[in-house]
């Protein structure tokens, strides 16, 4: 979620924090509004509550929402529907680069406000598959990029087929993506001084981390076959 959050995306804010000799990951609740009466609790649905679909169906391909029908939720329901769709396809992207296999229907959601108005909720339960040695050969993701589940089928055709089902610009989205996987590695670096810096200084960070550096080159050179790949990933 941090490095989510450092290149731009709205997040639920984390940190880590000491408690004695304990240390955890705290995670600050966006559902929740400070008022001059108290605190007030905003009513938030996952996106399978919105579409009054099962939780056991959370995954596209057991009968979840795919990702054209939460656009459509999000251009009929938020305020502000633009940007909510381009921040839940920044998401789409972010989840690819970083081999985010779980982003499942359950872990997008819209705030809702006054007189029903709603918003696309801070992205949280954001998590990589890549440092726990699986074959990305086979590894796919929570909802179709395109046509396409298997994270190693992934690559221009299915994005521009996915902004075509979205009624977006390609090139717009083409674009954004090959951004961020440029500056994933920069951002990662800045990330992972700060939570050593916290504390967080496990192995699993350091292997997260360079299988993000290797996996978002990959992704840039998929996405620009002018340039040369870097390993499998």
């Amino acid at each position: 979620m941090r490095l989510a959050a450092s290149t731009g995306m709205i997040t639920a804010r984390s940190e880590v924090r000491w408690f004695e000799d304990q240390i955890a990951i705290v995670i600050e609740r966006y559902d929740r509004e400070r008022t001059e009466s108290g605190m007030i609790r905003v009513h938030q649905e996952d996106v399978c509550q919105s579409l009054a679909v099962l939780p056991t169906l959370k995954y596209e391909n057991e009968g979840g929402p795919c990702a054209r029908t939460i656009v459509e939720l999000i251009r009929t329901f938020s305020g502000r529907s633009d940007e909510d769709v381009s921040r839940f396809v920044d998401a789409l992207a972010f989840n690819w680069l970083i081999a985010g296999t779980d982003a499942h229907a359950k872990n997008y959601s819209m705030l809702i406000g006054a007189e029903g108005r709603a918003r696309l909720a801070p992205l949280y339960d954001v998590a990589s598959i890549l440092p726990y040695g699986f074959d990305l050969q086979r590894v796919r993701l929570a909802m179709k990029i395109g046509d396409e589940y298997r994270l190693q089928d992934i690559g221009p055709h299915r994005w521009q087929k996915l902004a075509a089902s979205l009624r977006l610009d390609a090139e717009t989205l083409m674009r954004r993506i090959r951004d961020l996987a440029t500056a994933l590695p920069d951002h990662l670096a800045d990330v992972r001084r700060t939570a050593k810096d916290q504390g967080l200084d496990h192995p699993l960070v350091a292997r997260l981390s360079d299988a993000i550096v290797e996996r978002s080159r990959y992704c840039l050179a998929t996405l620009d076959p002018a340039l040369p790949a870097a390993g499998s990933r």
